[in-house]
């Protein structure tokens, strides 16, 4: 059974939490949170809030009675009893978070984006391979069944040659955070790197670095960073690549993830408005292909801790991979603030 300790105790700790209760074998044994009183309420199932909804689970592996809390990380890290830790905190707090955890010996799920900056993804790196722990960044979008589906129909060729693929990533702008700090563009670099990261992550999983990208975007309406932002990604005589997001509608403005794609002989669309994948093949009726159970946070982590159990280093998504998306998104940012197309 593998055990587990979750640092920070706020929404996406909640969406971890709840894909523990539904694993077996998986023993949630602690948690942290400097709020002591959110931590008592993401072991009793109540929500933080966030911009998808959670679904309530009964824990089939642990006792939420027998879960200890922390107040301090380096508390539970010297607790014997943990063997990963989750790190689901704020994202200017990941560096510090994941080594100490690396130092300490645990396994370490890191939840996206890995940090702010390429020298401190080097320095994540590097302690957790001089300490030889298992590290995964949790890019969750390579998990998401539908984007799973989509991978799939993409390697195995089966409607000819992706052509042409457009990816929406919507989000109320985001007002249930603690102390309000992904509004802070020095603590989460706004939109960009904290939402639209998911596309490029799942983009460059799909189709490898592009030779150039060009984006524009809307910058200062929510926070002073980026908070809409449109890129292309150019891979010459290769497919039409498109992805587009942010958070600048308002707080009441519904979550929607989409992509369109073009292939050879037909074309597929997602819209998670109407949870809906559909498959457009030449000379065929459309379809409504079965998809993978489970979302995609429950196949993250049960994948990580399917590599714990084994004694397999993680390969859908490695450091390397998260730090790649990170410096893309970065140079996406920088392409809007100058205005001009960046050549990789």
């Amino acid at each position: 059974m593998t055990k587990i300790g979750i640092v920070g105790c706020g929404f996406i700790g909640g969406v971890h939490f709840s894909a523990y209760c539904k694993i077996k074998g998986a023993k949630l044994v602690a948690v942290c949170d400097r709020d002591l009183n959110r931590a008592n309420n993401l072991i009793n199932g109540i929500s933080s809030g966030g911009n998808l909804s959670v679904e309530a689970a009964r824990p089939v592996s642990f006792n939420t009675s027998e879960v200890k809390i922390y107040a301090n990380l380096d508390e539970m890290l010297n607790d014997p009893e943990v063997e990963i830790i989750d790190v689901c905190l704020p994202t200017y707090l990941h560096k510090e978070a994941v080594i100490k955890a690396a130092k300490a010996g645990k396994h370490i799920l890191c939840e996206k984006p890995m940090t702010l900056s390429l020298k401190d993804a080097d320095e994540m790196i590097n302690t957790a391979k001089k300490a030889k722990v298992k590290f995964m960044v949790a890019h969750v979008i390579r998990f998401w069944p539908e984007y799973v589906v989509l991978t799939e129909l993409i390697t195995k060729n089966s409607m000819g040659k992706l052509l042409e693929a457009n990816f929406q990533r919507h989000s109320p702008t985001p007002t249930w955070t603690w102390n309000n700090w992904i509004l802070d563009e020095k603590k989460s670099l706004s939109a960009a790197v904290d939402l639209h990261i998911h596309d490029t992550d799942y983009i460059l999983y799909i189709c490898g670095t592009p030779k150039t990208i060009s984006s524009i975007g809307v910058k200062g309406k929510v926070t002073k960073g980026v908070d809409h932002i449109m890129t292309e990604y150019n891979y010459g005589k290769g497919p039409k690549i498109f992805a587009e997001g942010g958070w600048a509608y308002g707080s009441k403005y519904p979550f929607r993830m989409a992509f369109w794609a073009l292939f050879e002989k037909g074309a597929v669309e997602f819209n998670s408005m109407n949870c809906r994948l559909t498959i457009y093949e030449d000379g065929k009726e459309p379809v409504n292909p079965k998809i993978p159970e489970g979302d995609g946070y429950l196949r993250e982590i049960q994948y990580f801790l399917n590599c714990i159990e084994e004694g397999k280093t993680p390969s859908v998504v490695t450091p390397y991979d998260a730090k790649e998306s990170l410096r893309i998104t970065l140079l996406e940012i920088n392409s809007v603030e100058k205005g001009k197309q960046i050549v990789l």
